[in-house]
């Protein structure tokens, strides 16, 4: 169970479309649909399928008032998991590029 629910998360934050929702809404405000689909620049119909993506995996609030709804983040914690993960991603990039250094491969990429 445990292995099925981290694919599932995983496989949310591995869309770059919900990845700058989740940036525009990182400094804890409450945005409309209207207003991350400009902060975006995505199509109303392609925010919309991400919003309901990242509410439905318990990532965002949304709230409606009268015709719109509003988005917020659920749970901070997102954030720090996202620079854990970038971090990860960083290190295993300088390893490989120090193992090209080490093979002077490095010297004929110029």
């Amino acid at each position: 169970m445990l292995n099925e629910n981290l694919s599932e998360f995983i496989k949310i934050l591995s869309d770059p479309s919900r990845l700058d929702i989740l940036d525009a809404l990182k400094e804890g405000s409450e945005m409309s649909a209207s207003e991350i689909e400009n902060a975006i620049g995505k199509s109303q119909s392609s925010t919309s399928q991400q919003l309901k993506n990242l509410v439905n995996a318990n990532i965002l609030n949304v709230r409606r008032e009268g015709r719109n709804k509003y988005y917020k983040i659920r749970d901070p914690q997102i954030f720090n998991i996202l620079i854990e993960i970038t971090i990860y991603l960083s290190n295993i990039n300088q390893d490989k590029i120090e193992k090209l250094s080490d093979a002077d491969i490095s010297d004929t990429l110029y």
